[in-house]
């Protein structure tokens, strides 16, 4: 688990502590729904989970939808079916 100090840092890095709270929102949201966790952890516990790929910079607000990592340019873009 992150320290009080790491987090405040990661509060200032997103521009607030609110910012902060509403991206751990969204991306447990995501992992309660089936998504992939995008940091190797053998955590239960789904907000350190969230924590853990803030940290790691794998989760941003930046991007289509916030909380979800943007596809990189080899991936290309994703589309539903016919």
């Amino acid at each position: 688990m992150l320290d009080m100090k790491e987090i405040d840092r990661l509060a200032e890095r997103f521009g607030g502590r609110y910012k902060l709270i509403v991206l751990i929102q969204k991306r447990l949201k995501e992992l309660v729904k089936g998504g992939q966790k995008l940091v190797e952890s053998e955590e239960r516990n789904l907000i350190k989970v969230v924590l853990q790929e803030i940290a790691a910079g794998k989760v941003s607000l930046e991007g289509p939808k916030a909380g979800i990592p943007a596809p990189s340019a080899d991936e290309g873009p994703k589309t539903a079916g016919p």
